[in-house]
């Protein structure tokens, strides 16, 4: 049995707890300004968790939970260079923890109790305190080492206690007495998973606040390409700097691309050449608010030829075809009939600039817009950039880089980031095909050097509608 195929049979019949539900995030003005502020949010959240969990004691019959912060891990086997500690999400999700290595113990009807290590080394120190999250909402312990603890859960009857056990560290989870049965239950991940698709406000305000934190950042290198020269590597330095961010702290490699490398989607390994003349500057890059994410993409043109005209062109075409796409973030909906729409949308488009001449459905039929457009539409966000809980099904044949095949949901945070670039690996492929004949050589020719565009904004889903998280903080730009 898959993996996806266990979790989907471990969810039958379990659905979301109508706590999470009924108080789903409708959509927060602003993030706190105080720290009292983030801390009732955390503390109405942590009570919202509680409320959702106490079901999953009974349906998975076990009686405690305990969930591993994180470890530092090696950057390869055979050295002793370590990467900083990423927390575990399903332990971020309750608080923001990270200063030392930390587990959280569940019971039903008590409060969870944080066991954290006193930070001992000398080698290195605690990541910054965080004081955005309700301590009173949880029993807390310091101890000098998690493997000494004493886990104690009492039973409704005269029983040993059956603790299941979330996190990387299964030896630690053996030396404390759990079974290695009870270690990261497929059936128990989903269901803490799905708890996680539907944010609260005090999520929302994190994201809300992550995305101001970017959108600054963005809004900086806007500025700084269209002034003239600059590299990519500047711009992603500038980025840090404007974000007080580092290469550790981001929650994804900054996506700074210039000219031909807005077509590589992935594109990190920035060149560090002064670029002249007329070009395109695409930028992918987010910030993280009490371990939430955002993501956030822009594209731009600066100069005056024709051929960055046409660019421009097609770029006025892409920004109008994600806001469309944005409205039709409607509860109800499926996600990927939404992907499916954005294929219509920028056939139209291609047709539109003269890149393509058939007609629409042909285009999309014979498969030449995932040519330009060969990515999904988007995904979940939250504590994970491409979050958890939101493609429990598989997507069609034709959307194999589809990360979200959920029914649109009150509370869900979706990105919405329509793409289409110019990709010589990918147009090769089809450009002597009777459908790649269509493609005008001339446009195209023109256009390639410019690599690509995707917009991408951060939507929440509400029963009154989207929620645009980060196109409201671009003033128009």
């Amino acid at each position: 049995m898959s993996e996806l195929t266990e979790k989907l049979s471990s969810l039958e019949g379990l659905p979301l707890p109508a706590v999470l539900q009924s108080q789903a995030a409708r959509g927060l003005t602003e993030p706190p300004t105080t720290v009292d502020g983030w801390r009732a949010l955390h503390r109405s959240h942590v009570s919202r968790l509680q409320a959702a969990t106490g079901s999953v004691f009974s349906k998975m019959q076990i009686d405690g939970i305990v969930i591993h912060g994180g470890r530092s891990v090696l950057k390869y086997s055979g050295d002793d260079q370590h990467w900083p500690l990423v927390p575990t999400p399903s332990f971020f999700h309750w608080l923001p923890f990270n200063e030392t290595p930390a587990m959280l113990l569940l019971r039903p009807e008590s409060k969870p109790k944080l066991f954290c290590e006193a930070h001992s080394s000398f080698w290195d120190g605690p990541a910054p305190v965080n004081e955005c999250w309700s301590r009173e909402s949880f029993d807390i312990e310091l101890v000098e080492d998690l493997a000494t603890v004493k886990l104690s859960v009492e039973t409704s009857i005269k029983r040993s206690s059956t603790i299941a056990f979330v996190g990387d560290e299964v030896k630690l989870a053996l030396s404390l007495g759990i079974s290695a049965e009870q270690c990261n239950r497929s059936d128990l991940q989903a269901m803490l998973e799905s708890f996680r698709t539907l944010k609260s406000d005090f999520e929302v305000a994190s994201m809300r606040a992550a995305n101001k934190t970017a959108v600054r950042g963005h809004i900086l290198i806007k500025e700084l390409f269209e002034a003239g020269q600059i590299s990519e590597l500047a711009l992603h330095h500038a980025y840090l700097q404007e974000t007080r961010q580092t290469d550790f702290t981001v929650p994804y490699g900054n996506i700074m691309a210039l000219g031909r490398h807005c077509g590589i989607l992935h594109h990190v390994h920035y060149d560090d050449i002064n670029h002249v003349g007329d070009l395109s500057f695409l930028v992918d890059a987010g910030a993280t608010c009490n371990g939430y994410a955002s993501d956030i993409t822009r594209t731009w043109v600066r100069g005056s030829g024709v051929a960055a005209g046409q660019f421009g062109e097609l770029l006025i075409w892409m920004n109008k075809i994600q806001k469309t796409l944005i409205q039709g973030v409607v509860v109800g909906k499926h996600y990927e009939d939404l992907h499916n729409e954005a294929h219509y949308l920028l056939a139209e488009a291609l047709r539109a600039i003269d890149l393509v001449n058939c007609g629409i459905e042909e285009m999309v039929a014979s498969g030449l817009t995932r040519t330009f457009f060969p990515h999904g539409l988007g995904h979940s966000l939250g504590l994970q950039v491409h979050d958890v809980g939101m493609r429990l099904t598989k997507a069609v044949a034709k959307n194999p880089y589809l990360r979200n095949t959920s029914v649109i949901t009150a509370g869900q945070v979706v990105t919405i980031e329509p793409g289409c670039y110019f990709i010589p690996s990918q147009i090769s492929s089809v450009i002597a095909t009777p459908h790649g004949r269509s493609i005008n050589t001339s446009t195209l020719d023109a256009l390639t050097p410019f690599g690509g565009i995707r917009i991408e904004d951060n939507i929440l889903a509400t029963k009154t509608g989207p929620v645009n998280i980060t196109g409201e903080l671009f003033s128009g730009l």
